[in-house]
């Protein structure tokens, strides 16, 4: 506005200067003075008031430049948290409240200037030049509501949730929590989670997968267990919906192949549970310099985490008493009361579990129905 303002001052005493290179301005020049010169009724009041009406108009941009900051938080919060795209009109939004806020400057900049009309008549025409942006100025306020949201739509293949049971235990659940943590981090794209056998690290991983395969493009996949580039590669495949080449020695080129459909998505995580030996990532064909690509793994070992070049790993631990008797009533689901001498052989069978998820939960199912004492006793005997 300023720069049109600045353009139609020195036009109205020196119209005639303009050449045909200009024709578009001056057409438009044109329609402001005949705008201008219509609102004739108003210059009075324009003139008496135009410090009010420019501190309301500054009053007015202050609190969108707000807004705007509030809705560029959010969006920088919520963005690779759901892994959603924002919509264009709110790039667009951002980009209109930018170049008016330039604008409303500089028109505050020509209210002390100095013009070749006389002031009556210039402090008139800024009076004008501020009512119009004062009403744009609202306009993008009612636009910058968004009240269908921020955000596009969820991606159609997010992927479908795995069916999971609830976490026993304070310590489970911090544990998620800083997975998590490190998965919205922008800066990380390598995330290990170290446990024994046993430990609960796929349970966490299928919590961590069900997380995001409603908001973005998310994997999980199952190393094989005799590890082969081959046979990885397939099931990245399968995960994939992807046809390789099958014949042994096609590696490079599957690779190509995995690389190309991969690095089209841009953004996506990769879970990989299950990882026995590091391997190098481009030669399965897993791209990892995108900055919209994550790869969380899962291992029995904290040197395979290392060697795959983990930026975080968060260690496993075992489950304290209190937690793998809680964990282990859970999974017992004795529906009866049971017997006071089965009771105090519950903390016996935990014990020797020495806080192994896995090893609770089977001792949990194998003894589940059975309320002879001699037969806890012969379970018992046989750990």
């Amino acid at each position: 506005m300023s720069r049109e303002l600045t353009t139609s001052l020195l036009a109205a005493n020196s119209f005639c200067t303009l050449n045909p290179l200009n024709i578009w301005k001056s057409i438009k020049l044109a329609k402001n003075i005949l705008k201008f010169i219509g609102e004739f009724p108003e210059w009075i009041n324009y003139n008496n008031h135009l410090e009010r009406k420019l501190q309301n108009l500054s009053g007015k941009m202050e609190s969108l430049e707000g807004v705007k900051s509030d809705v560029q938080t959010q969006l920088e919060n919520t963005e690779f948290q759901t892994g959603r795209k924002r919509k264009r009109e709110v790039d667009h939004w951002i980009a209109s409240v930018q170049k008016k806020a330039f604008q409303v400057r500089n028109v505050e900049n020509h209210v002390n200037s100095i013009s070749h009309l006389p002031r009556f008549l210039f402090r008139a025409w800024l009076g004008s030049c501020i009512e119009q942006e004062i009403r744009q100025v609202n306009e993008l306020h009612k636009q910058g509501k968004f009240p269908e949201g921020l955000l596009l739509n969820a991606p159609e293949n997010g992927g479908e949730p795995f069916v999971t049971t609830g976490l026993v235990g304070r310590i489970a659940g911090e544990k998620l929590d800083q997975i998590w943590a490190h998965i919205i981090n922008p800066r990380t794209t390598r995330i290990g989670v170290q446990g024994h056998e046993g430990m609960g690290k796929s349970a966490l991983m299928t919590r961590l997968y069900n997380r995001l395969c409603s908001c973005c493009r998310v994997y999980y996949v199952n190393v094989p267990q005799c590890f082969s580039l081959y046979k990885l590669q397939a099931a990245i495949a399968l995960e994939l919906k992807v046809k390789l080449p099958l014949h042994e020695g096609s590696e490079a080129r599957r690779a190509s192949r995995l690389f190309r459909v991969l690095n089209s998505k841009k953004e996506f995580v990769l879970f990989l549970d299950g990882v026995s030996r590091d391997f190098c990532l481009e030669d399965v064909g897993i791209p990892w310099q995108g900055s919209g690509m994550k790869i969380v793994l899962a291992s029995r070992s904290l040197d395979v985490c290392r060697r795959m070049s983990c930026q975080e790993t968060v260690v496993l631990e075992r489950l304290c008493r209190e937690d793998s008797e809680t964990l282990f009533m859970e999974k017992l689901a004795s529906y009866t009361p049971v017997p006071g001498e089965i009771k105090g052989l519950v903390g016996e069978v935990v014990a020797k579990c020495e806080g192994v998820p896995s090893r609770i939960i089977t001792m949990a199912f194998q003894l589940r129905g059975v309320y002879e004492v001699n037969d806890w006793r012969d379970t018992l005997n046989e750990m």
